[in-house]
């Protein structure tokens, strides 16, 4: 009996709770579409509003990236105009160091100016300078103070001029210990200069033309400035043209030891130490010790016959006394058309000539009339001094003068100057028993 009611019972509790879940679903159907018609609204809603924010965006990105094109356009103009403001700054800067550079060169030489006006009017109140000088008197006296008295017309028409070599640079160095009038200038050749009279030299070395030349031309340098050299006379070797053939002339420098030769040499002579023994000096720089040593001893068994100048040497060659003689090339420059005397030109090594020969010109410690001598010396290494040496048939110092006897116009294509040897220059005692060995 229990049994059934608990059926019973059961059976009634799942009626009403089907009855009960219809009734829930029919309550709730219109909530549902609400729920649904609510999503589609946000969604709808989100929508706008993401095309709004979208249509607000865009162009706010428009204009930022607007903006960064005109920031980047700005930069480069800017870089463009900072560029050429450092350009301008840089070429102005330039501009300021040339304008600089020009007012210190004016200053130079408007002080350059005033000194040379100074020394012009000292000059004017002393006499004109005393001159021992070796070049030969009508080429002075004719030639360089003519042309000294066409840049100052005030200048005395005569000179005060001797000529002479050794026996002239004594009598100059015996008045000057003495304490006697005697030179404000000697002019002699740089050999001699250097190893006599450089002791009673005084010192010029705010001389206005200074730098045009070379160390080689200021001596002993250019901060002592005692002696300058005036014009260069390089020794040839040269022959008479009467007395040997073009095709049998020496054809170079180690020939002249040949035998063949013997008793027909001529050149100043060596034991002066000067232009004669400088030819053996610079040559020696140019030959092997061994063969320069042969090349002397040949020499000495020719019996090289030796005068008291280079000129002299040229004289005895013109005559016929000597056929074949180590000469100075303005000798042979100078010599009158038809002078039976040409230069060997060296075709066999060592091929080249010696610079053996340089005059130099030096301003004494004692000179009576020393702004004068000043004036006098300045003016001879000025263009116009220097080729009035050239004018005298003497190869100018000047190396950028254009004249006929300039050396670039002189010697023949390819024919180089040999170095001078410096040790002689300086010293040319310490060659004495280096001579004597040779030539006793």
């Amino acid at each position: 009996m229990a049994d059934k009611v608990t059926l019973s019972v059961a059976v009634l509790a799942i009626l009403i709770s089907a009855g009960s879940l219809a009734y829930s679903s029919s309550a709730l159907s219109p909530i549902s579409g609400q729920i649904d018609q609510a999503r589609k609204d946000l969604a709808s809603q989100i929508t706008t509003q993401t095309s709004q924010v979208n249509s607000k965006i865009s162009p706010l990105e428009s204009s930022v990236n607007s903006v960064k094109q005109e920031q980047t356009a700005i930069r480069s103009l800017v870089d463009q105009r900072i560029g050429g403001l450092e350009k301008s700054l840089q070429d102005a800067q330039t501009r300021l160091a040339q304008a600089e550079k020009v007012a210190q060169q004016s200053q130079q030489e408007l002080a350059a100016l005033k000194a040379e006006q100074a020394l012009e009017e000292a000059a004017k109140k002393e006499k004109a300078p005393l001159v021992y000088g070796n070049m030969d008197a009508p080429a002075f006296l004719g030639i360089i103070w003519p042309r000294f008295r066409e840049s100052y017309p005030w200048a005395p028409a005569e000179p005060r001029y001797v000529e002479g070599f050794a026996p002239l640079r004594a009598r100059f160095a015996s008045e000057y210990q003495a304490g006697a009038p005697s030179a404000d200038l000697v002019m002699q050749a740089a050999t001699a200069m250097m190893g006599e009279i450089v002791q009673y030299a005084q010192p010029f070395p705010n001389m206005k033309y200074l730098s045009l030349y070379p160390d080689a031309a200021i001596l002993p340098d250019r901060q002592q400035a005692l002696i300058f050299a005036s014009s260069l006379l390089p020794e040839v070797i040269a022959y008479n043209t009467n007395l040997v053939k073009d095709t049998d002339a020496p054809k170079g420098w180690l020939e002249l030891a040949d035998p063949k030769w013997k008793g027909k040499l001529v050149t100043q002579n060596p034991k002066v130490l000067d232009y004669g023994a400088r030819v053996m000096a610079d040559l020696q720089l140019v030959m092997p010790r061994d063969q320069w040593d042969r090349w002397m001893k040949g020499l000495a068994a020719n019996e090289l016959f030796g005068t008291a100048s280079s000129s002299e040497a040229y004289t005895k060659v013109v005559a016929g006394e000597f056929p074949i003689g180590i000469l100075k090339l303005n000798d042979l420059i100078t010599q009158r058309p038809g002078t039976p005397v040409k230069t060997a030109w060296p075709t066999q090594e060592p091929i080249g000539i010696t610079a053996a020969g340089s005059n130099a010109i030096a301003i004494s410690k004692k000179a009576a009339n020393p702004n004068f001598a000043k004036l006098l010396v300045q003016w001879l290494f000025s263009p116009q001094g220097q080729r009035a040496i050239a004018e005298s048939g003497r190869p100018p110092a000047l190396a950028t003068l254009d004249h006929q006897v300039s050396l670039a116009k002189v010697l023949p294509p390819g024919m180089k100057v040999f170095a001078i040897n410096s040790e002689f220059l300086k010293n040319p005692k310490s060659w004495e028993p280096i001579i004597k060995s040779y030539f006793g």
